[in-house]
């Protein structure tokens, strides 16, 4: 077999991985590399494989640094069939659809367009899945698992010349109120793991609740608005499922709460069709007919005009993408309230090397916004017990589960790579860093 990374090797976003063994040609995710500009100039890369000649698309997951090349996969020729679960097939529409509205923004600088992307998710054909079992020819079987990290998210087993290849995907953290803890990994010959947290810990989850709590109500009680940047998916309904809880339990003053973001209200009613797949707590709210997506404090905010509205209402929480701080309506609050001491800017998830939102957490005084610099006065919080991603702790105890002869890390920042292959060293067999391009015989 040999493995091509075509993407998320050296750094956490473009995840795309080629795998060819016993004449079957596959790739594991095609996505968009993000955050700083030579990061972004890779997208207009070359592929280091030829489109039209790969058979199949495993997708992990619905985030854009998974699923955001295909369109222009499409484009350059792949007419293959691509795998994945029922929700990710959901999901995918949404985030390529709004995508190509993107890229078409761009014009000629785009990097594909609508039709592109209608080609893309015509090629997602093929619904699967936990556990199911799926012949893709020449006696190759395909496994997903769940990755516990959104709606839907997988890891992938890949069986082939006599080998197991596992693609972990992007693993969740454990006991989230949205998506079940990541199953366990089978036994594999080569893992392929990702390192977004290799080298820290998570606090946990109660205790990042009870401080987005004090954010908020240390933010209300100085006339201050709530900030909080996040993920259109996961993330965002995540925050809802939070606030409702502490609104039910009185732990938070009453107060309007904003989701400015119409993509993340599309992956909201998403996540409603599929609450069967909730962990038992939010399942049972939803058999009470008690939805924490429709409290009474949420107002969404679907068009531009009501976006603007927010700005006036004052001692709010606004919720808006993205969630990198990189695009979307949270750069207008942002260019309202963080020249405000009174309001606060509450982070709750990972923020990328060469965002915006890496600026602000990382402590700049001044940043730029919407062509303009702005100070920045109001309050950061960063809270990481919110994260999607496992922390190095759950890593290094899921990859030694599955006893791997070879271990690759990506989908990290070399900080975090290095880190969490020295965790590794002895306790797995040899542990590598590939390049990006680079190309492995298995």
């Amino acid at each position: 077999m040999k493995l091509t990374f075509a993407g998320a090797a050296g750094t956490v976003t473009g995840s795309c991985f080629h795998l060819e063994g016993d004449g079957v040609r596959m790739l594991v995710d095609c996505g968009m590399f993000q955050g700083l500009p030579e990061l972004e100039a890779r997208n207009f890369a070359p592929f280091p494989f030829e489109p039209s000649k790969v058979d199949w698309v495993l997708l992990t997951h619905g985030h854009l640094d998974h699923l955001g090349l295909l369109p222009r996969l499409a484009r350059e020729g792949f007419r293959g069939r691509g795998v994945c679960t029922v929700p990710t097939r959901d999901i995918a529409e949404v985030m390529l659809m709004d995508a190509a509205r993107i890229q078409e923004e761009e014009g000629e600088n785009g990097l594909y367009n609508l039709t592109d992307a209608l080609n893309a998710l015509e090629s997602l054909d093929v619904e699967t899945d936990y556990g199911e079992e799926l012949e893709l020819g020449h006696g190759v079987k395909v496994y997903f698992h769940d990755a516990g990290h959104i709606l839907g998210a997988a890891f992938v087993e890949v069986r082939a010349e006599g080998k197991t290849v596992v693609f972990s995907g992007d693993l969740g953290n454990r006991g989230k109120p949205l998506v079940e803890d990541p199953s366990a990994p089978p036994k594999a010959d080569i893992l392929v793991l990702e390192a977004t947290y290799g080298n820290r810990a998570h606090p946990p989850l109660e205790e990042s609740i009870e401080e987005l709590r004090k954010a908020i109500v240390e933010t209300l009680g100085l006339g201050g608005n709530v900030v909080i940047p996040s993920f259109a998916l996961e993330r965002t309904q995540e925050v809802l499922y939070i606030l409702f809880r502490l609104w039910q339990e009185r732990q938070i003053p009453r107060c309007r709460v904003f989701l400015d973001s119409p993509l993340a209200t599309h992956a909201t009613r998403i996540f409603e069709r599929h609450t069967e797949r909730f962990p038992g707590p939010a399942r049972a709210l939803f058999r009470k007919k008690r939805n924490p997506f429709e409290f009474e404090l949420l107002e969404y905010t679907l068009t531009k005009a009501a976006s603007k509205r927010v700005a006036e209402a004052g001692g709010a929480v606004i919720i808006a993408g993205s969630g990198m701080c990189t695009g979307g309506r949270v750069l207008y609050h942002l260019r309202d309230n963080l020249p405000r001491p009174e309001s606060s800017v509450v982070f709750v998830g990972y923020q990328a090397e060469g965002t915006l939102g890496r600026e602000i957490v990382d402590g700049a005084s001044r940043v730029e916004v919407l062509d303009s610099i702005v100070p920045v006065r109001a309050k950061v919080w960063r809270i990481e017990g919110l994260s999607a991603h496992a922390d190095q702790n759950l890593l290094v105890e899921w990859a030694v589960r599955s006893q791997p002869d070879q271990v690759f890390l990506v989908h990290g920042e070399p900080p975090a790579l290095e880190a969490l292959a020295d965790k590794l060293a002895p306790h797995v067999g040899e542990v590598v860093i590939p390049g990006w391009h680079e190309t492995v015989n298995l």
